[in-house]
């Protein structure tokens, strides 16, 4: 509720408040915590601050000074009262305006401040710089850029520090992110900073995921494929996931394409015990067999409808053990790949006119499909052309692969569709390409 005070007020003609009121707030004479108020015949009242109200008989005394909106060139002595005629001081109860709320970023650096005098220390540039102007929200766990709370300065405050932290920023545990690791599981470089577990749960598209920040990697940037793979039937079909990671594409395939069984391979350890509690979190741990290994030697053969390589850069190491995997009837093999591209700024109208022109040149050998967002259509042709050129060297690959997997010289390889899932860097796109592969 809105609480009221009483307060001198100046009260004016509707139609000149606004010019008085300028006036008045320009010579710092108003209380600007509380609202303007209609006082009725037609006059407002402007709340004036505490002991201001003979200035402003004096300010607007003369009409010449209603223009002046510095009072330090204003002779008090020398002017007049103020006439009642058009202008009265009056005793008016007024509602005090809600104070405008901080945001994260100024309350944390506003209650950092007052702990680095608290302890003696010295708020200097560096320090400033430490303090996040950005961070991730993962449930009550806040991720920190890397940059932020590095100097040793603040391990005067112990853990008073991480206190003021997560009361700023509405959480109870901290991390600070670094680079990805180069191990071969690209396990995060994340530091627990506050907190007893790095455990934390995600939901997107009502899919749970939970995983150790510290120990797995969450790739929030392939919504629009995991989306994609949502609206597939599987009903009726056995799929491969050959780099399950915590579950990013297996559990749509469960949850949403409804496959009738999937095959799970993974072989860094922390994300196999993530995706197992995912499944179990998402209730269809009964249609998933999970293999913990390379899948180059766990992986079962014959046996999969459809096979997911979801690996960037490349997923080729993956390629033959994908084509065996398939049953020897063939099925689908959606390929993930991060296809370099060199660019060429054209435009748009010379840009349709290539674009339909390759379509039609592509279309005469086999239907392929090729879907991006709409800002690349205008900009990015010869993308286009290059993700087309690298699937159709790619069909004659596979088919060398099926012919060693299955035993059989002849195999109609074929690309249904052409997915853009983003830009991964410069003149690099990270592209699904979904083969169908059919003996003949």
């Amino acid at each position: 509720m809105t609480s009221s005070i009483v307060k001198q007020a100046l009260l004016v003609p509707s139609t000149q408040c606004q010019t008085i009121r300028k006036i008045l707030e320009d010579s710092k004479l108003t209380d600007i915590t509380c609202n303007l108020k209609d006082f009725g015949d037609g006059k407002i009242a402007i709340p004036l601050d505490n002991g201001t109200s003979d200035i402003v008989d004096n300010l607007l005394a003369e009409s010449s000074v209603i223009c002046t909106c510095n009072t330090d060139s204003v002779n008090f002595d020398s002017l007049k009262t103020l006439p009642m005629s058009g202008y009265q001081i009056a005793q008016v109860k007024f509602r005090a305006k809600k104070p405008k709320p901080k945001t994260p970023y100024e309350e944390l650096a506003l209650s950092l401040t007052d702990l680095a005098h608290k302890y003696d220390i010295h708020m200097n540039d560096q320090l400033q710089g430490d303090i996040p102007h950005h961070w991730e929200k993962h449930g009550d766990l806040a991720l920190l850029p890397p940059s932020c709370f590095c100097s040793d300065y603040w391990t005067k405050a112990g853990q008073e520090l991480w206190s003021v932290v997560c009361k700023c920023l509405h959480c109870s545990r901290v991390a600070r992110k670094d680079v990805i690791s180069a191990d071969g599981f690209r396990t995060p470089q994340v530091k627990l900073l506050h907190g007893d577990t790095g455990w934390v749960e995600h939901k997107d598209n009502r899919i749970r995921y939970t995983y150790d920040i510290t120990k797995c990697m969450f790739s929030a940037g392939n919504v629009t494929e995991k989306l994609r793979i949502a609206k597939f039937d599987c009903s009726n079909e056995t799929v491969v996931d050959l780099y399950a990671g915590i579950g990013y594409f297996t559990l749509p395939y469960l949850v949403h394409a409804r496959a009738r069984h999937l095959h799970a391979c993974e072989w860094n350890p922390h994300a196999v015990e993530a995706l197992k509690k995912n499944l179990q979190l998402n209730g269809v741990e009964d249609r998933c067999t999970v293999y913990q290994g390379d899948n180059r030697k766990i992986c079962p053969t014959h046996v999969a409808d459809r096979v997911n390589l979801g690996l960037i850069p490349s997923s080729e190491d993956g390629w033959p053990v994908a084509c065996a995997a398939l049953k020897p009837t063939g099925g689908i093999l959606h390929v993930h790949y991060n296809v370099e591209s060199k660019i060429k700024q054209t435009e748009v109208s010379d840009i349709n006119n290539s674009f339909e022109g390759s379509r039609s040149s592509c279309e005469n050998e086999r239907d392929i499909e090729i879907k991006v967002p709409g800002d690349c259509v205008s900009k990015h042709i010869d993308r286009k052309n290059t993700w087309t050129e690298w699937a159709e060297l790619t069909c004659e690959t596979l088919h060398k692969l099926m012919c060693i997997a299955h035993s059989k010289t002849k195999w109609n390889i074929s690309v249904l569709h052409i997915e853009h899932v983003k830009s991964y860097a410069p003149h690099v796109d990270h592209v699904v390409v979904d083969f169908k592969c059919c003996p003949i």
